[in-house]
């Protein structure tokens, strides 16, 4: 199937909100193997909506539609979707009810306003939708399908897994197929990779190979179109298992939802081991990306922000004088924090991070971007020392990484043997 996205909001336009449906649509499509050919974000307005559904009818079978359909006058999408299908708008009681419904399920007195969403293009059918009070619309013309839905990413997200996927599994069933699968390794750029993976044209018989670096690592994305998931699935296993036949050395994990705080915790969890970590320029984002991983606490004893000298003297125990002399952003400053991290909770293992995150505050012996990650368990205290670039975000981005790729590196089997290479 061909399917388009068109995002419709001029607050995405002015960059006042950030576009996460178009994101989880491609994830939902590309899972469910009929990827989408076209995303297009559009603005409030008749003309550009009318041009985009006419576009869309000629080249996709099935257009997925977010936002404007809202009870003001703003929100143009309901009325110039029922326009382009020649659908008359009626009132209907019964989404008025379901409407109500909401209201009294909140505790909340009704706004007449909210009568509009009772309006409905004749002839479509209404898609439920449990967490507001904009009804979904579903137009099935001549094999094509336009199924537009609210902007409010939960009540999209909800209408797509309750009505749209279940029905969109049904008419993929029998079409080819594109199936996906990530590799994700660490310890190693791009172009070593590259090198290692020899083999790529007996990868590429099988299916398509492309290299995709980040801040967190290097992912391998295998892209493979078959007529059925089951051929698709045999091809996608055969190319996997030449690729770790080459860099399996590298490999942490696979999968859209893998991430390096995973293979952490798998690891921690692994030893029954748990982690406390320290921070001075991330300000808690290393703690934060470790609890975004449902289930962590398993594996997650504590955080420790001590982004002054005297909090890391205080919650830490540094000692005043290693600061005086060597100044916070060191080494010796980074394995005291790891240090006073494991001393001072019920871990078994601690990170530690200090550094200068920029724009300001470099020196021309410490410059911005020049970060410590310490590490400290019972036997080994250790370091790192990074020097990244002038960008305030991406610092502390690759300095929680840097810090995962530490602990995981200490924790897997020969980490003596080799130091990770950072994207």
């Amino acid at each position: 199937m061909n399917v388009e996205i068109l995002i419709v909001g001029d607050e995405i336009l002015l960059g006042q909100t950030l576009d996460t449906n178009s994101n989880f649509l491609a994830k939902q499509l590309a899972a469910l193997g009929q990827p989408a050919h076209a995303v297009t974000v559009l603005p409030d307005e008749r003309d550009p909506l009318l041009g985009a559904f006419r576009r869309a009818y000629h080249g996709s079978d099935v257009v997925l539609i977010c936002g404007g359909l809202g009870p003001t006058h703003d929100d143009k999408t309901k009325d110039t979707l029922a326009g382009f299908f020649n659908l008359p708008i009626v009132f209907r009681n019964d989404i008025l009810e379901q409407v109500r419904e909401v209201y009294r399920k909140r505790q909340l007195a009704f706004i007449e306003t909210s009568r509009e969403q009772a309006e409905f293009p004749e002839g479509a059918t209404p898609m439920p939708n449990r967490l507001g009070t904009a009804p979904g619309i579903w137009i099935e013309r001549e094999g094509r399908i336009y199924a537009a839905m609210p902007g409010v990413p939960a009540e999209m997200k909800a209408m797509m897994r309750d009505f749209v996927l279940p029905r969109l599994k049904k008419k993929a069933a029998d079409r080819e197929t594109t199936r996906f699968r990530s590799i994700h390794t660490f310890g190693i750029k791009e172009a070593g990779l590259y090198e290692k993976l020899d083999n790529r044209d007996e990868i590429e018989r099988d299916a398509a190979l492309a290299f995709l670096p980040s801040y967190r690592g290097v992912r391998l994305r295998l892209t493979v179109k078959a007529k059925n998931a089951e051929e698709a699935l045999y091809r996608l296993d055969r190319a996997d298992a030449l690729v770790r036949e080459k860099i399996g050395a590298y490999v942490i994990g696979a999968g859209e939802q893998f991430s390096i705080e995973q293979a952490v915790g798998h690891t921690l969890k692994g030893r029954g081991w748990k982690l406390a970590v320290a921070e001075s320029c991330t300000g808690g984002l290393l703690a934060k990306r470790i609890t975004d991983v449902s289930g962590s606490s398993a594996w997650f004893e504590r955080g420790f922000i001590t982004y002054s000298n005297e909090a890391k003297q205080e919650q830490l125990a540094v000692a005043g004088e290693l600061l005086a002399n060597h100044g916070a952003v060191s080494a010796e400053v980074a394995r005291a924090m790891a240090e006073g991290a494991l001393e001072h909770s019920r871990a078994n293992a601690a990170l530690s991070i200090t550094g200068v995150a920029g724009p300001t505050g470099g020196t021309e012996e410490k410059p911005v971007g020049l970060v410590y990650i310490g590490y400290a368990d019972a036997s080994t205290v250790t370091h790192r020392r990074h020097l990244f670039g002038e960008d305030r975000e991406v610092n502390r981005e690759r300095s929680v990484t840097a810090a995962l790729l530490l602990v995981l590196d200490r924790l897997r089997p020969a980490a003596e043997e080799r130091e990770p290479q950072l994207v």
